[in-house]
């Protein structure tokens, strides 16, 4: 029975079923393609939580109030995204309760509006074109056990040809797991996809990308690869070894996803016609057929230049100074200044977009040398980023940030010194020495870039002095230096995710106005 009419639901039971699908699909596009295929960085689980609820609370209530429809979904759409921003601008930081952090001006007012209408309302969009295609395929004479057989089969057959095909490009088995996982993810989709969308042609190409980045997300933020190692656990109690790493930008977006695009469509495609659930000929209108040519090229295009500047490490800084600086003496931050000769080079890279201490780990190299007022020459040598604070205390981003702010009221670093943002901020681990001589190891490091130009280097902790320090602790700042941040990475995948976000959407509102046509 139809329980739409002029764009309203007829009860709540119908209310709950529609806003449950807003929420999940707004938050999987959120996750897929604003946060990992655009920004490519991790909110925290917690962030994906209570946003759920968010969308949730609002599109239920702009939904019973409102009703149905694409305009009425943009408006809801905006009412969300303004309660959305200011939220993670004024009321809370991300990254609770594991690594707490402020958006900044950017992810929040500048490129955080629009893309966060666009991917809700895609969410929006696809519950909406869900809700209409009820009842559009019945139930034959097929059985249920049949009818799952299939799914199982198709997920099998999606999981083992994307995979192999995966690791043939790539040069690397992912491991057992990864497969069994998939299947896991996968089975239950297709059912689901089944019997909510239908089995014809428009479905099963529908179904074939909403579960491309369905396991894209998961590898994205859950799913790394390589286990389990080679010395499995059958008999023996003791566990053995379980080196994983998460794979790059360019391996899960330009190459896993396509792939899996591809075989995706073919196996649901296959479905159908196995099924026979769709014996309608395939009937596409020649605006249809050159805006989807014009998007393949333009996507191709853009993929390829992504491939090309977001290579692993491609976010990489190179910071340089030399010559005149000061020295602190004294207290932390309170002290009395000299001048000194000091050179600092440093080379980072920010590879690791989310919130885990597994590899990839961010890279540091950095070399400074002090000629210090008292008449020792320092030396530091930094080549481990400090992956977490070891106290606790704030979130390191890692080890390597760009163009983030610290200190002050932060939560990141010490409130003794005023907030900064910097171009390039390293949290890192090096060794000291002292006139050629080794005096101190594992000492925290920190360097930063500030907007004036300045530039500053931190050996030591304000709750853990370095006894073979002078005051236990060295701070040099630089009143100019050069270098900073490559950007190139950063905007092939802003170009990549927005050219992509902008077909998504005009896929589903194309699918929407032929529910409408039916």
């Amino acid at each position: 029975m139809q329980t739409v009419t002029a764009g309203r639901v007829a009860g709540l039971a119908d209310l709950a079923k529609f806003t449950a699908a807003v929420a999940l699909l707004a938050i999987l596009s959120d996750a897929a393609v604003g946060h990992a295929l655009l920004w490519e960085n991790d909110p925290y689980w917690t962030y994906w939580i209570t946003k759920t609820f968010l969308i949730a609370t609002v599109f239920g209530l702009g939904t019973a109030w409102l009703g149905t429809g694409v305009g009425r979904g943009a408006i809801v759409t905006v009412v969300h995204t303004v309660i959305l921003t200011v939220y993670y601008w004024s009321l809370s930081p991300i990254g609770l309760p594991s690594h707490p952090e402020w958006l900044d001006l950017e992810h929040t007012w500048l490129t955080g509006v629009p893309v966060h209408f666009g991917v809700i309302y895609l969410g929006y969009l696809a519950a909406l074109w869900l809700w209409r295609r009820r009842g559009r395929d019945p139930d034959g004479p097929d059985s249920v056990a049949a009818d799952a057989g299939r799914a199982l089969a198709v997920a099998v057959a999606i999981v083992a040809v994307a995979g192999v095909l995966e690791a043939l490009v790539l040069g690397e088995f992912q491991g057992l797991t990864w497969y069994v996982v998939r299947i896991l993810v996968t089975v239950p989709f297709t059912i689901a996809w089944w019997a909510l969308a239908g089995r014809d042609r428009g479905a099963a190409v529908a179904g074939a990308i909403t579960l491309a980045l369905v396991l894209v997300t998961y590898s994205h933020f859950l799913g790394p690869v390589g286990l389990p190692d080679d010395d499995l656990r059958l008999l023996a109690e003791n566990p053995p070894p379980a080196t994983v790493h998460f794979l790059s930008y360019r391996d899960e977006f330009l190459v896993a996803l396509p792939i899996t695009l591809v075989v995706a469509v073919v196996a649901f495609l296959v479905a159908s016609a196995w099924r026979a659930g769709d014996r309608r000929p395939l009937q596409l209108r020649r605006s249809a057929v050159v805006g989807t040519a014009i998007a393949l090229v333009v996507l191709g295009a853009l993929g390829v230049m992504a491939a090309d500047k977001a290579e692993p490490g491609a976010d990489r800084a190179t910071v340089t100074s030399a010559g005149a600086a000061v020295v602190e003496r004294g207290s932390y931050y309170q002290g009395n200044v000299d001048p000194a000769d000091a050179e600092l080079r440093l080379t980072a890279e920010d590879r690791n977009p989310r919130v885990t201490p597994l590899p990839p780990h961010d890279r540091v190299d950095l070399r400074a040398s002090v000629d210090h007022p008292n008449g020792t020459r320092y030396e530091v040598r930094a080549t481990q980023p400090m992956v977490d604070d070891p106290k606790g205390r704030f979130g390191t981003w890692w080890g390597v940030g760009f163009e983030r702010w610290h200190h002050g009221r932060s939560g990141v670093g010490t409130p003794a010194l005023p907030a900064v943002r910097s171009e390039v901020a390293v949290f890192a681990l090096g060794e000291v020495r002292a006139d050629g001589e080794i005096v101190a190891t594992g000492v925290p490091v920190h360097v930063m870039t500030m907007d004036d130009e300045m530039l500053e280097l931190d050996v030591g902790d304000p709750g853990s002095p370095v006894p073979s320090l002078p005051d236990g602790h060295l701070r040099v700042v630089w009143d100019d230096h050069r270098g900073g941040p490559s950007h190139e990475a950063e905007n092939a995948r802003y170009a990549l995710g927005t050219a992509v976000l902008l077909a998504l959407l005009a896929l589903a509102l194309a699918g929407v106005a032929a529910e409408e046509r039916e």
